[in-house]
């Protein structure tokens, strides 16, 4: 129980994409109640996939031999490596929990664009926590005595509410909106595990020794250096970090390269094509 008395729940959110057939198990547990909150979205049909809110009876949380416990204790190992599950301790009710947890998975621009929102997946999750405005960090969490996740290096992160709201007391607020501007940081948040995934598909050889987090901070760091030659048109940055990931992370250091690059910042050639015309005797000798 809260200070006050109300019985404190425990709520999974899972994204079901690292598990498999996780939305027949959770049907088979007896009086477990669960629900998709890609209901009415558009995305209903794809139950295999969807994220789950679920709610655990605290009676079982002591029963090794219950269902509901069984699972939770499968959920809990199998989340070890992944970035898939969202501890969340609330005393709010099943029903409000789900529509309040309904509001976030579509984003609304002011121009009337709409986003899905794959806030239950952990990456994003962090990526929107620093996109949010004070006030809507403040609404989402609401609800919530405390919500626990991974970070990327799959240490946990605590987020604790010392002033969670009563069930029915918090007023309406535009959950679903962000503006042009926090729409585009979101972007470009994402934009690192955005190439993350596309070279694990189209590198596997070079990369496969890397693990997500290490492949992902040495694409920040190749984006970073990309930037501070003024690189910014797509083409020229997946060009100039595909070389970094592929050759060396300091190969703009060599002074051919350099030479190409001061070429392309100011106009002369773009970076692919400088970089395509540096000789492999060059490549070579940076390797």
């Amino acid at each position: 129980t809260d200070e006050v008395g109300r019985a404190m729940r425990l709520y999974v959110l899972v994204d079901t994409r690292g598990y498999q057939e996780l939305d027949v198990r959770l049907a088979m547990v007896h009086r477990l109640r669960y629900a998709s909150l890609w209901t009415d979205t558009g995305l209903e049909a794809y139950t295999d996939i969807a994220p789950y809110l679920i709610a655990f009876d605290r009676d079982t949380l002591d029963d090794e031999n219950a269902e509901q416990h069984r699972l939770l204790r499968q959920l809990w190992l199998d989340a070890v490596d992944l970035h898939a599950v969202t501890w969340m301790w609330s005393t709010w009710s099943f029903d409000a929990l789900d529509a309040h947890l309904r509001q976030y998975v579509q984003y609304r621009l002011p121009n009337g664009r709409a986003y899905y929102l794959f806030f239950f997946d952990n990456h994003v999750f962090d990526r929107i926590r620093r996109v949010w405005s004070d006030a809507q960090t403040r609404q989402f969490v609401a609800p919530f005595n405390e919500i626990r996740y991974r970070d990327r290096q799959l240490d946990e992160v605590v987020w604790r509410n010392d002033a969670p709201a009563v069930e029915g007391a918090m007023p309406a607020a535009d959950a679903a909106g962000l503006s042009e501007q926090q729409h585009a940081k979101l972007i470009e948040l994402g934009y690192p595990d955005k190439l993350v995934l596309k070279f694990r598909e189209t590198m596997a050889a070079v990369v496969d020794h890397l693990s997500d987090a290490e492949l992902h901070d040495l694409v920040v760091e190749q984006l970073d250096r990309a930037a501070a030659h003024g690189i910014v048109d797509e083409v020229g940055l997946l060009s100039y970090v595909v070389t970094g990931v592929q050759v060396a992370p300091r190969f703009d250091e060599h002074p051919i390269v350099k030479s190409c690059l001061e070429a392309a910042s100011r106009g002369e050639t773009s970076v692919d094509a400088a970089l395509a015309s540096i000789d492999d005797a060059t490549w070579d000798a940076i390797r």
